[in-house]
């Protein structure tokens, strides 16, 4: 009697049955497969237009910028240099992040200091602007991984290797 019954109240209600719940997020950490910048920006140039790679990425932030609402962690000082690793978010995430709002504590908080990002690079097209706001035919690639969760970036700073800091969280 009883198998005939559960699927009527799976059908009526299947919270009754399957119970929810959280998942946390899983910790990021690097081992011996974290991807370099150079890596990052080398496989999602070759792989782009249609796809990026996905995985662990990880790099010391050299310069911090903001734009429009969207904060950029980037791997060189020059964020055109063609082997540069942005990291981009909003300025929520920045905001929950930095412990803080603005370019002055995102600066604080990350530049000088190595980062983990879990997440996609992906190149991505940076359009230019006439002065009017026009866009102009002229462009350049840079290599993002974008981010919309706290949960997906893990700073840390003065490790010496990646087993002392897989072992610290």
């Amino acid at each position: 009697m009883l198998p005939l019954i559960l699927p009527l109240l799976l059908a009526a209600d299947p919270a009754l049955i399957v119970p929810t719940r959280q998942i946390p997020p899983r910790p990021v950490h690097c081992g011996d497969d974290c991807i370099s910048p150079v890596e990052a920006v080398t496989y999602a140039s070759y792989l782009a237009p249609k796809a990026g790679i996905a995985g662990t990425f990880r790099m010391k932030v050299k310069a911090v910028g903001e734009q429009k609402g969207i904060y950029y962690l980037n791997s060189e000082t020059d964020y055109r240099d063609r082997n540069c690793l942005t990291i981009a978010m909003p300025a929520t995430v920045m905001a929950e992040l930095a412990r803080g709002e603005g370019l002055a504590a995102a600066e604080k908080r990350f530049k000088g200091r190595t980062i983990m990002v879990r997440g996609v690079a992906q190149r991505v097209r940076i359009g230019f602007f006439d002065d009017a706001g026009k866009p102009t035919d002229k462009y350049y690639y840079q290599v993002q991984v974008r981010i919309g969760r706290s949960e997906q970036i893990a700073p840390r700073s003065g490790y010496i290797n990646d087993k002392e800091l897989s072992q610290n969280p």
